[in-house]
């Protein structure tokens, strides 16, 4: 007997190889190995695809459509839970590349969501402008990840974050039609509200591809400050770390400093910090001897601070940071954090840190009114590591896990506002009325 289900799947993956060519599909062992199962295990994804163009876009989600495949976007392969990816199509963004285009008298930059943003703010640089929140750590990340992510990025996050720049997006719905949201007469509102409601815009892109594909998009650059850094290296032990945040969060109130990364790890903690100045070089020296006074009020010394050239990355300074690439990083769980609540998350991570057996490794990214922390599983496997287990106490303790389609996000969806709830529904209805990119059935706004 022929298993209709199986052709449906060789016709999709013959569909999409003749339209998009091997070289942009991966099946089989090689699907399995980027998608994060094991090459010689039986179960995982149908095909791992990575178009670079609007249309071969369209040409999957059209194809998972008509042969009744559901599609899976990421911009971050492998993946944390690979079970998650078994028996879709793996939409892989990051070969969405067109090359950053700067609009210097604007202010804006137009780049594909799956560039790196380390690239992006290395050629607004040369402009003498920057992004604004981006992530400190050479992790590959993309611009279209940090967007859908919610990722408030690490270095300049005391000047806000990136998603508050998005001005206009591309996109491909799940109903296989590319669209261009937003425009330059939002160039002055802030994108995350349009007038008191909630904006489709900034819903539909941070909907983690649930809705619709990014494929490249627009967003406001910055005024490059001058800026040098500075740091300290502390002992171990939570004493040094409550010395080096609060120290932070008193610098970061009278704004001498936009970056505060504090990174624990088995030899004690590292303080890494950078003050700036929008109007001229030598106020960077005051706001430096600033930040040391402040520090050392808390029990800290800082390094001598060390100028950064304007022209290069933000933070990008050899020795300082940021710590090594993707190749040597372990696998992480990202959560935003207020002030307020991070005594009980630091608790509960303890605890977890303690089950694993294994001592904490965090790195903290400080803001004015929330933190970042990057929570390091080690070698062991993410799924059974009792950070993501008992992940549900973190959220209880008031760590909001980075990305809405993260499992962890569940009671979070549960706060969002009623607004925001109706309109995420009409959105679902409006651009994926099929449900093709919301995975196993999933209601849009629930977890698949």
């Amino acid at each position: 007997m022929v298993d209709p289900r199986g052709s449906l799947v060789s016709a999709a993956q013959a569909d999409l190889i003749d339209r998009l060519g091997r070289e942009r599909v991966a099946l089989g062992e090689a699907a399995r190995r980027l998608a994060g199962f094991d090459p010689a295990a039986r179960d995982g994804p149908l095909a791992v695809v990575r178009p670079n163009s609007a249309e071969q876009v369209e040409h999957v989600l059209k194809t998972g459509r008509l042969r009744r495949v559901p599609v899976e976007v990421r911009s971050r392969l492998p993946a944390l839970f690979p079970d998650d990816l078994k028996d879709v199509l793996v939409l892989d963004t990051t070969g969405l590349q067109r090359p950053p285009s700067i609009d210097i008298g604007r202010r804006v930059v137009t780049v594909g969501a799956g560039v790196d943003v380390a690239l992006v703010d290395r050629a607004a640089r040369q402009a003498r402008l920057c992004l604004r929140g981006v992530p400190a750590v050479l992790t590959g990340e993309t611009v279209g990840a940090v967007l859908a992510a919610g990722d408030p990025g690490e270095i300049g996050i005391g000047e806000g974050a990136f998603s508050e720049d998005l001005v206009s997006a591309l996109v491909v719905t799940g109903g296989g039609r590319t669209l261009r949201l937003g425009g330059a007469d939002l160039l002055g509102l802030p994108p995350g509200l349009r007038g008191g409601a909630a904006d489709p815009l900034g819903l539909l892109v941070a909907s983690e591809g649930r809705m619709a594909v990014l494929i490249e998009c627009t967003v406001r650059l910055q005024r490059a400050p001058f800026a040098a850094w500075g740091g300290a290296e502390l002992w171990s032990g939570r004493p040094a770390l409550l010395a080096a945040l609060s120290a932070a969060r008193a610098a970061l109130s009278e704004r001498v400093v936009d970056t505060v990364l504090v990174r624990e790890s088995d030899v004690g903690v590292s303080v890494h910090l950078r003050a700036v100045s929008w109007r001229d070089e030598a106020d960077v020296k005051i706001a430096g001897g600033r930040a040391t006074a402040l520090f050392k009020s808390h029990g800290v010394d800082l390094r001598p601070f060390r100028a950064e050239d304007r022209r290069v990355r933000l933070g990008h300074v050899p020795g300082e940071w940021p710590r090594p690439a993707i190749a040597a990083q372990p696998a992480r769980l990202d959560l935003k954090v207020a002030w307020t609540d991070m005594p009980a998350l630091l608790d509960v991570s303890d605890a977890l840190f303690a089950e694993a057996e294994t001592p904490p490794h965090r790195t903290w990214a400080a803001g004015p009114d929330y933190l970042r922390v990057s929570l390091d599983l080690g070698d062991q496997r993410p799924d059974v590591h009792p950070l993501i287990v008992r992940g549900g106490s973190l959220v209880e303790a008031g760590g909001l896990p980075i990305g809405p389609g993260a499992r962890l996000r569940r009671s979070v969806q549960d706060r969002t506002t009623p607004g925001a709830k109706v309109l995420l529904q009409g959105l679902g209805r409006a651009f994926d009325p099929e449900g093709v990119l919301a995975v196993r059935g999933a209601a849009f706004g629930s977890v698949a």
